[in-house]
């Protein structure tokens, strides 16, 4: 890596960061909360902003040479440096509604590369790390992908809010069910992603979402022994918004089932 810290010192700052940020949501549950309405018709709420406080403060005392782009705080990228994506917290409606499926998802990349991931479930308190090379963990402990699993393949997707994505994503949902997959929808890209790594679900594949969406989860599934692309098959790329990531005797099928292009680009995942 391009800097004075190892990886495994940044992935201390990671789990650091995103653990604080998972205690601010736990903590804050149940209150009443200030809301609003996004562009793209996804909400935030001051938890999000409260956790992604908390996430920036560590990152910037520990690594402050390094860029970030968050969610909500936007991006301060410093040319030629690592920089850190965060989503503080995923699955905002779920996290209001009192259901468990929120995650805080961190990823650095550098030179290009994502080279470590962390992502907290607050609810459960699962912790999924993962450095380039060496493998994906759920709590210390090493996880894979599905190798074979019971009946239907399972595959997790999401449906954003806006309308554009939305109507496309009917159409994506319908393809899964007409290819004999079984569906679900966890309301969080890094969620399903997490599933996917630990061989909960087969795959998972969504578009219209953004790099705080994508990058965390996408290396955990790769280096968990899955096949991470965008859609068509086309190289994954974190920031093109879409992505088919799968364990590999199903990921040819979910690009299939997916179609040759993505619809047109247009932002509005999970709220």
């Amino acid at each position: 890596m391009s800097h004075a810290l190892d990886p495994a010192a940044l992935l201390a700052v990671a789990e650091e960061a995103a653990t604080g940020a998972a205690d601010e949501l736990l903590r804050r549950r149940g209150s009443r909360h200030e809301v609003a309405t996004k562009k793209n018709d996804s909400l935030v709420s001051d938890a999000d902003t409260a956790a992604e406080r908390l996430v920036l403060d560590v990152l910037r005392e520990r690594t402050p040479r390094f860029g970030v782009i968050s969610e909500e705080a936007g991006a301060e990228v410093l040319p030629g440096a690592p920089c850190w994506i965060v989503d503080p917290l995923d699955g905002t409606t779920n996290y209001l509604r009192g259901l468990p499926d929120y995650a805080v998802a961190l990823a650095l990349v550098d030179e290009g590369a994502t080279v470590l991931s962390c992502v907290v479930l607050p609810d459960s308190g699962a912790r999924f790390t993962a450095l380039a090379g060496q493998g994906a963990y759920r709590d210390g402990r090493r996880i894979a992908v599905t190798r074979q699993a019971p009946g239907r393949s399972l595959t997790g997707t999401g449906f954003g809010t806006a309308g554009v994505v939305r109507e496309a994503q009917r159409s994506v949902a319908d393809s899964l069910l007409r290819g004999g997959f079984e569906i679900r929808e966890p309301g969080s890209a890094s969620v399903g992603l997490c599933r996917t790594a630990c061989g909960a679900y087969d795959g998972y594949l969504e578009f219209g979402i953004e790099v705080w969406d994508t990058a965390p989860g996408a290396l955990l599934v790769q280096e968990a022994g899955g096949v991470v692309t965008g859609w068509g098959g086309a190289p994954f790329e974190p920031a093109a918004g879409d992505l088919i990531a799968a364990a590999p005797a199903v990921h040819a099928r979910l690009v299939d089932a997916g179609g040759a292009r993505p619809p047109a680009r247009a932002t509005g995942g999970a709220a």
